[in-house]
């Protein structure tokens, strides 16, 4: 804080009534960023209690790139939140562009990419693991422009950080779920998946994991690749299921969730077939809701949204990137009583 810029309470009685450090404070009344949300309520109000309302200096303006590889569902949510969080941010303007999964190249996105990182101040990126957009990154990031990953990470590209769930744990805590919904009966397991996405990759090695230490009667014998598209999740699991004895379980980690629970609706299985999947949204609430879905593993994607940019925010101010040992969030349990 530059001397003779306050007047009130010191910083380190604000700390201390806010029970955080004096940096974060600083950081805060400055509008810094790089804060936890939770945190800067929290110094906003023991501010208010000792000093009134105060409102921290503007952060300066910057222009985020977003650039989304992913299912339209999920995209959706990701636009929504992203809005909200640039609405908040008077300096924050954005440049985005999205693909659905079944529609990407990667030569084609690693390109647009390419265009659009010199661009930008920053980039928030959703995107698969393949060598051409590893290398967009990289030269993004050689000329000096902070780029972080949302939800499925691509360590290769040396990227500033990722934000996002920790996903082998997501999928362990899949299995786990599955053990109990099913009993540990013998039976087989169906495994969605839909494209070379980190993190599906990470859910499945956590999956797979725990099914084979904790719960051995239960197998993975079959895999489908529903491309993020519920009519061709439903057709597919369709096959599957005619194709052969009835499941024990479902698990997508992937999109296609509403076609998917169709499928198992028409072969008469909702309830006999326990179904996990991901991300919390109208389609998954509703499901959850009617049935067609156990449980829903989530996470909080506006506050990460605000934690990418405020790590943005804070690599163009100099400060140094994060610690790859910060965690990533613990999934969010979602059942139809807590959605």
């Amino acid at each position: 804080m530059r001397r003779g810029s306050w007047q009130g309470p010191t910083i380190a009685e604000i700390a201390a009534e806010a029970g955080v450090s004096t940096a974060t404070v600083d950081r805060v009344v400055n509008g810094r960023g790089g804060v936890a949300p939770d945190k800067a309520q929290a110094v906003r109000a023991a501010l208010e209690r000792q000093h009134g309302p105060a409102v921290p200096a503007a952060a300066p303006p910057i222009r985020l790139g977003f650039a989304c590889d992913s299912g339209q569902t999920f995209t959706a949510t990701l636009v929504q939140a992203l809005e909200r969080v640039a609405a908040e941010d008077p300096g924050l303007s954005l440049e985005s562009f999205t693909q659905p999964t079944a529609e990407v190249d990667p030569a084609d996105f690693a390109d647009r990419l390419a265009a659009m990182l010199p661009r930008c101040d920053g980039l928030l990126l959703v995107a698969r693991e393949h060598f051409a957009i590893n290398r967009a990154v990289q030269a993004g990031m050689a000329d000096g422009t902070p780029v972080v990953c949302l939800t499925t990470d691509l360590p290769g590209s040396g990227r500033t950080a990722y934000v996002g769930m920790d996903q082998e744990r997501a999928g362990s805590t899949a299995a786990w779920l599955m053990g109990r919904l099913t009993g540990a009966r013998p039976g087989r397991i169906v495994l969605v998946a839909s494209a070379p996405y980190r993190c599906q990759e990470e859910r499945e090695i956590g999956f797979r994991r725990v099914l084979r230490t904790e719960f051995p009667t239960l197998s993975v014998e079959e895999s489908i690749h529903s491309s993020d598209d519920p009519d061709t999740a439903h057709a597919t699991m369709r096959r599957i299921l005619a194709a052969g004895p009835a499941p024990l379980g479902v698990y997508n980690t992937a999109g296609g969730n509403v076609g998917i629970a169709r499928a198992i609706a028409e072969a008469g299985l909702t309830g006999a077939t326990a179904f996990i999947g991901h991300e919390l949204n109208e389609n998954s609430a509703r499901l959850l809701e009617e049935g067609g879905m156990d449980a829903v593993l989530s996470h909080d994607v506006a506050a990460e949204l605000r934690q990418a940019t405020a790590i943005i925010r804070g690599r163009l101010a100099g400060e140094p990137a994060p610690e790859e040992s910060t965690a990533p969030a613990r999934p969010l349990i979602v059942t139809k009583y807590n959605r």
